[in-house]
């Protein structure tokens, strides 16, 4: 095989394998490619497990508190009726768990039951093209 030869399929291979790679890093991250990411406000000392703090963006926001022993009531506030929304929770050292229980109270309005005492809530919603993301203590 000639010189120039064993360089082309050496730069042929380096970029499969980089192409490969990079599909591999976005299915993991799970961000959605064509939507603009957008981090939602919190309030400052926010302690949803002991009273009720808001998650706020351009015209749309959540409420997390306590209803019961360790269950937390998610409510929204102006959320359009196309938004799709999903739940994580991470411990602190970005680990993500196992989702948490959720189930629907009211068309805007939802009772979760994470693991106790650990990491952060993770709201991530979709809407119009545009992804928006809320994270609550825990702790």
């Amino acid at each position: 095989m000639m010189r120039a030869n064993k360089y082309l399929l050496f730069y042929a291979i380096l970029g499969v394998g980089l192409a490969f790679s990079w599909t591999q890093v976005g299915k993991r991250a799970q961000i959605t490619p064509d939507a603009a990411l957008y981090i939602m406000s919190v309030e400052d000392r926010c302690r949803p497990s002991a009273q009720p703090c808001a998650a706020y963006a351009r015209d749309f926001g959540f409420v997390l508190g306590p209803a019961g022993d360790r269950v937390l009531r998610l409510q929204a506030l102006n959320l359009p009726a196309s938004a799709e929304f999903e739940l994580a929770q991470f411990e602190d050292g970005a680990v993500e768990l196992e989702k948490p229980g959720f189930r629907s109270l009211s068309a805007d309005s939802w009772q979760i039951s994470p693991l106790p005492g650990v990491g952060r809530l993770r709201i991530s919603v979709l809407i119009d093209g545009e992804q928006w993301m809320a994270e609550f203590p825990l702790q």
